[in-house]
């Protein structure tokens, strides 16, 4: 074992304060066995710390829902979730950090609420901590289908250690500086750096592409180091979340742009440190011809609009109460779509062949006025009746007639891309094909179970109820880390975690092999 690793994991953790270090102080002096405390101490290497500016600027388009890092610079990494928009364009994340080694690479991995293919992603670093951001020259790898970019970032040798700053810009142009003003969103993620070393073992990280369809987890324990030696055996697997409500395929996993295995169990030499990503896709929607179901039994659409503009096609029926200068109203079209309540409707029986068009989210109908193009229509508990008939069109489409008069169709209209009446545009603009969404049917052992698991998570102390029998309960950082690994007999459990974390995952397998998987957030930190 190397200098390094002793002096990381044999030092004693001290609770007590420490003076601020002066320049030449030794690894020794910082680096303990829990992570926090050893960047707690490198954050007071300075007596000063860089002051940034916040530039001006406010919130468009879509924002980070997931941030990762991974790579040889990574001792402790970054789990950043966030399952609403931030309240501003400008965003500190320091609750989740990363604790890096000068001299080795990383990549930032991140998913975002919308295709970052149409934005421009720009990293800044300040690694002698003076308070000035430079550019990154390498430049994100953007991946649309998965809604994902990864930022390559390399750290110099001569990095000054301690608490600094990364800065990522998401925005429609490319900004002439770190402070410009925008139009769009700013993360500043904060990441606390130690001194080169040289390193025998690796850093290997897993990521599900979507935490709602499936969960990564590594299944062989790490070094003390939470890292592996190159040359030894790492298995990888992937659970599909059997609670969801959508079919969910395995589709492999990928490294890079390259799918390696097709495998739900994976197990590779190390080599290098890799960050792996499990790849599950909800069954695909299929065109279909539109019918009128029940809540009883319902059949559920993705509504999608046939016009062929650039701008305008491949636009989904949405609704989302959640405004942003985008989308100004809650019932529009949006795109990509997902299997999420949001885009999915039924087509409920009115009589006289007219029928309601229901909302899964929300269980209201679209509902407005009779008014061509200056009426937004929303939800309401009543709705409004509509005929769904052919358009006529060579394309197949339908027409959705407000109470079944011809002159007026529903239509997604540009710009606002809100939900209006149009006396035009049959088969195209206001033209719809519906695709029936795959919706898994409960079997009787769903339907009969009554008490599903929860937890609550304080500070590293994890409590579960709800369990069912003897199970396994396993516990995983965002990356895929191992932070506990219980055997449990009662339907209540506690205990605590290898240390705490804001975001983690939990694989319960029972007994008869049934598996269920949570996502907490500790209501500590």
């Amino acid at each position: 074992m190397n200098r390094f690793l002793k002096s990381l994991f044999l030092i004693p953790f001290v609770a007590s304060a420490l003076p601020m270090a002066a320049s030449g102080t030794n690894p020794e002096s910082y680096i303990t066995s829990d992570p926090f405390e050893t960047m707690v101490r490198l954050g007071r290497f300075s007596e000063t710390s860089p002051i940034y500016q916040m530039p001006a600027g406010s919130a468009s388009g879509g924002y980070i829902s997931m941030a990762t890092t991974s790579g040889d610079a990574i001792i402790y990494p970054l789990g950043y979730n966030k399952t609403s928009a931030p309240s501003s364009y400008f965003t500190i994340v320091s609750k989740e950090t990363s604790l890096l080694i000068a001299g080795e690479s990383f990549d930032l991995n991140a998913t975002l609420t919308v295709d970052p293919s149409s934005y421009t992603i720009t990293a800044y670093t300040d690694w002698d901590r003076n308070g000035v951001y430079e550019e990154v020259t390498q430049k994100a790898q953007i991946n649309a289908s998965t809604r994902s970019f990864v930022q390559p970032i390399t750290i110099p040798e001569t990095a000054t250690i301690g608490k600094t700053r990364v800065r990522v810009r998401i925005e429609s142009s490319t900004p002439a500086t770190a402070d410009a003003s925008i139009s769009g969103r700013i993360y500043d993620f904060v990441v606390y750096v130690m001194e080169a070393t040289e390193r025998t073992d690796c850093f290997i990280s897993v990521t599900s592409n979507n935490n709602d369809w499936g969960t990564a987890l590594i299944e062989t324990q790490p070094n003390d180091a939470g890292r592996y030696e190159k040359g030894s055996q790492v298995t990888v697997k992937a659970l599909i979340n059997e609670d969801s409500e959508t079919e969910i395929e395995f589709k492999g996993w990928q490294e890079g742009g390259e799918i390696v295995s097709k495998d739900l169990v994976y197990t590779f030499t190390v080599s290098k440190s890799t960050s792996l990503v499990a790849l599950f896709q909800a069954a695909v929607p299929e065109l279909a011809t539109p019918q009128v179901s029940t809540a009883e039994e319902p059949i559920w659409y993705q509504i999608m609009n046939a016009h062929t503009n650039e701008a305008r096609k491949e636009r989904y029926i949405a609704y989302d109460t959640n405004i942003n200068s985008t989308y100004t109203k809650a019932l529009r079209v949006e795109k990509p779509a997902d299997q999420s309540d949001k885009f999915l409707w039924r087509l409920e029986d009115a009589g006289n062949d007219r029928v309601y068009i229901v909302h899964k989210g929300t269980g209201m109908s679209i509902s407005g006025q009779k008014i061509l193009e200056k009426e937004y229509f929303t939800l309401s508990a009543n709705g409004n009746q509509f005929v769904i008939a052919p358009s006529g069109n060579a394309n197949g489409s339908y027409s959705i007639k407000y109470e079944g008069d011809d002159s007026y169709l529903l239509n997604a209209q540009e710009g606002t891309w809100g939900v209006v009446l149009y006396n035009a545009g049959i088969g195209t603009g206001s033209g719809w094909y519906f695709y029936k969404v795959p919706i898994k049917t409960p079997t009787a052992i769903d339907e009969a179970q009554q008490v599903a698991p929860k937890g609550r998570l304080y500070d590293g102390h994890l409590t579960l109820t709800g369990l069912d029998g003897r199970n396994r309960v396993r516990v995983f950082s965002l990356t895929g880390q191992l932070l506990g690994d219980f055997l449990t007999t009662e339907t209540t459990f506690e205990g605590d975690l290898r240390y705490a974390e804001r975001f983690i995952l939990i694989a319960i397998e029972s007994a008869t092999g049934n598996h269920t998987t949570l996502k907490l957030i500790d209501s500590k930190l």
